[in-house]
């Protein structure tokens, strides 16, 4: 199958089939528990698709502001940088212009509001790529009867407060 060929219609057939036998297998163990959310699985992965889709457009415009300030800097530089290099003032000229040009095109670029709302476009998308990974890797603990990351966090919150508790007692038995 190439990128310009679409999964035809046998294709999509094998695959379901293969899928359907699979759910035929005893209904014990971990393949039993990941087949029973199946659609709770398909769901998460569609919402990481749609977040990674999401995110791919957020940094083309990120990249693009990137790209065009770093062109503005280019194009200035050359405009303003000496024609010729034969002494070491003129190289310490260019790299003066060079300097101010890319300094003045990314500081601009960086205190407007467009490139802020694109920043913030991807950092939300890299969150929620965050989040969605945690809750697929919450939900395959769950089914391999592993700890999941919130127990273990209400664990470590149980322990911090008895450590606590039990500073709070030495201090008042220190006393006595």
């Amino acid at each position: 199958m190439t990128d310009n060929n679409p999964i035809t219609l046998e294709q999509f057939n094998k695959m379901f089939n293969t899928w359907a036998e699979t759910m035929k297998l005893p209904t014990i163990g971990p393949m039993f528990a990941f087949s029973k959310e199946f659609g709770e699985y398909a769901n998460e992965f569609i919402n990481l698709g749609k977040t990674m889709a999401e995110m791919k457009a957020n940094l083309e415009q990120y990249w693009s502001l990137i790209n065009t300030a770093y062109v503005q800097a280019s194009s200035e530089t050359a405009a303003k940088a000496p024609k010729q290099f034969l002494t070491k003032e003129d190289f310490e000229n260019y790299k003066k212009v060079m300097t101010d040009a890319f300094e003045n095109a990314f500081t601009g670029l960086f205190s407007s509001a467009e490139f802020s709302k694109a920043y913030g476009k991807v950092f939300t998308n890299q969150l929620d790529i965050t989040k969605e990974f945690q809750n697929i890797i919450e939900r395959n603990s769950k089914a391999l009867n592993l700890p999941t990351k919130s127990e273990i966090d209400e664990m470590l919150k149980d322990i911090h407060d008895l450590k606590k508790r039990v500073r709070d007692l030495e201090k008042g038995n220190e006393g006595k």
